[in-house]
């Protein structure tokens, strides 16, 4: 009789839960992530219930591995990423222009004999690098100590051009004063009141071959160093030769024509330039309008700061500045108008909103405190400051970037595949966080790779990686990763005493394909010393971000199977059949593409708009610094 009960009463329950459990799975399930799909069946139910019981635990055992475990005693301490250290640039070194002794006698002309005089003089003013003295000793001695650019009565025709240029060196975002003669106060001096004084005369002629050759230097390969500059630059510069500079000012009748052809001629190198010269003659504009901060602004606010906020984006190119009213109107209508301009209307939000995600703010067409930061910062002294900075960079870049091109300009988060000067596809990208910058550098693409696996970085297993496994050895095995030995076998990652290791991890950790991968489905090697690649990344939802500085320094690719695609010549079909496979296969690249990753804090849109990002490296301070550094080293 109990059984009998017992089981009726089992069955009811049973009956109880078919009946209700659909309508509680139902209930709880409005917002659950949960991969179980909800037919209403009872084992569809306690399905669900063993997958929420599964996902709390990982979501437990991962705070737990995130949260600081007890001291473990005598393990070596670990090396945690540091900072790049502040900037102590050291400009390139030069000397004075002269020599101990001469073999040749001295000759009989003034002029030549000044000069013979002036290179044996203990108080040369010129400074030139070691190289360029002795090609510029080389060049007088076997030219019989005869000027290249001076007469007695003054500079000649070829010298005054060669002087001219250098006194417009600003155009070119160079500065004037690195490049005047050590003879001249300035070059407003008329070279005529050296008439018939040599000694002047010989100091002129050795100065501005000097400055000739400095001003090759500088037009072709940049003023700075780049590799002194920060350590995430490994980058050499395609800077004249300066044996063939000397020849060609020396005996050419157009040296002004040569040195102007040094200049890069990449097409942003001219609309930066223009930009650069627009900048500038806005320099006399007040820059004291500054936006006060206020309220937090929406689409259709009013505010008596908007007058204002309207004036700074007409300046910068995003709004149309309003026509004028005529001499006559009626004082209603201007009273009208001024009412109007204090209204955060749609085309003002527009305007915003353009600036913004210039800006890499969020695009809300409203006026925040952020936006206001953004838009007082953009004085014309500080673009005119950051157009001579990536002018800069442009001298940096290969003469001849190939016919088709990766280029990636870090600080807008982009990149681009070229054909020539034509944009043939481009994506968003996320690169190195500030600890862990990307790196620029010139290379060549050489391999596409789908489905990989990640062989993790020796400096994320010390950093990130070795913290965890000496609280948890078995960390990496329920990972599902490989642990391999420096002789090629894998172990169990608990096998292994993680508290003896700091920097030195004898064994490398690799993560086999999958969808958890942290390099996603597809990797593009163009192999360096620095061991960066681009790849996909399952963190789909950061290139939202207008910001997307979260890497290790690898580049993350929005669009991988489009790259692909791009870059192999394969249709959309056959990059889904080799990612769909499951099976990690290589591709080589059969065209010559090279890769570009740069850095420009300013550069020209597909229309030639020249468009700012932020300094997300600060890189431009270190440009400033460095270029303040050459200022005092050269005076």
């Amino acid at each position: 009789m109990r059984l009998t009960q017992g089981l009726a009463g089992t069955s009811a329950l049973v009956l109880a839960l078919f009946l209700l459990a659909p309508q509680a799975s139902a209930e709880r399930d409005i917002d659950s992530p949960s991969r179980i799909k909800k037919t209403g069946s009872i084992f569809e139910y306690f399905a669900r219930k063993r997958y929420e019981r599964r996902m709390k635990e990982r979501r437990r055992t991962v705070r737990r591995n995130r949260e600081p475990g007890p001291p473990i005693q005598n393990a070596p301490a670990i090396e945690r990423y540091k900072p790049e250290a502040p900037l102590v640039y050291r400009p390139e070194k030069l000397q004075a222009l002269k020599v101990d002794s001469l073999a040749e006698s001295e000759p009989l002309e003034p002029l030549p004999a000044a000069i013979y005089r002036e290179l044996l003089s203990k108080d040369a003013a010129i400074r030139v690098t070691p190289a360029e003295e002795a090609l510029i000793v080389d060049l007088y001695r076997g030219n019989g100590f005869k000027p290249l650019w001076t007469t007695a009565d003054g500079l000649d025709e070829r010298g005054q051009d060669v002087l001219g240029l250098l006194a417009k060196s600003a155009d070119e975002a160079m500065e004037p004063l690195d490049y005047l003669p050590p003879a001249l106060g300035s070059f407003t001096d008329d070279p005529a009141m050296f008439k018939g004084d040599m000694v002047h005369l010989a100091r002129l002629d050795l100065g501005l071959t000097a400055m000739a050759l400095k001003y090759a230097r500088h037009a072709s390969g940049g003023r700075i160093i780049p590799n002194r500059l920060t350590k995430y630059n490994d980058i050499s510069p395609e800077t004249a030769d300066p044996g063939v500079v000397i020849k060609v000012v020396a005996w050419s009748p157009f040296p002004v024509e040569y040195l102007k052809s040094l200049h890069p001629q990449h097409p942003a190198y001219a609309l930066l330039k223009a930009e650069l010269t627009k900048k500038r003659a806005l320099l006399h504009v007040s820059e004291t309008e500054i936006i006060p901060l206020g309220k937090r602004l929406k689409p259709g606010d009013t505010d008596q700061r908007l007058p204002l906020v309207r004036h700074h984006l007409e300046r910068l190119g995003y709004l149309k500045p309003l026509g004028k009213l005529p001499d006559g109107a009626p004082a209603a209508i201007r009273a009208e108008t001024e009412a109007a301009k204090q209204v955060l209307d749609p085309t003002l939000s527009e305007a915003l909103k353009a600036f913004q995600t210039e800006a890499q703010l969020k695009a809300t067409g409203g006026l925040d405190q952020a936006t206001v930061n953004a838009l007082n910062g953009r004085t014309e002294e500080r673009n005119v400051a950051r157009l001579v900075y990536n002018i800069e960079r442009l001298r940096w870049l290969p003469r001849n970037l190939g016919n088709r091109y990766v280029f990636v300009n870090q600080a807008a988060y982009q990149l681009q595949v070229m054909d020539g000067d034509r944009e043939a596809w481009r994506t968003k990208v996320i690169i190195g966080k500030p600890e862990t910058q990307t790196v620029a550098f010139h290379d060549k693409m050489e391999t596409v790779v789908f489905n990989p696996s990640w062989g993790v970085p020796p400096s994320i297993i010390r950093n990130e990686m070795l913290p965890i496994l000496r609280r948890d050895p078995s960390y990496l095995d329920r990972l599902g990763y490989r642990v391999v030995s420096r002789n090629g076998q894998i172990v169990r990652s608990s096998s292994v005493n993680w508290s003896a290791y700091n920097k030195g991890v004898p064994y490398s950790i690799q993560q086999p394909p999958s969808d958890d991968n942290a390099l996603g489905e597809v990797k593009f090697l163009f192999p360096n010393s620095h061991s960066i690649y681009f790849h996909d990344t399952p963190a789909r939802s950061l290139f939202s971000r207008p910001s997307r500085a979260f890497s290790h320094g690898c580049v993350r690719v929005e669009n991988p199977r489009l790259f692909a695609e791009t870059l192999l010549g394969l249709s959309a079909a056959e990059v889904a059949k080799r990612i769909d496979s499951g099976r990690s296969q290589s591709a080589k690249v059969k065209q010559d593409i090279k890769v570009h990753l740069t850095y420009f804090t300013a550069w020209p849109d597909q229309t030639g708009k020249i468009m700012y990002y932020d300094d997300v490296y600060g890189r431009d301070q270190r440009m400033e610094s460095a270029l303040s550094a050459m200022a005092v080293a050269t005076r």
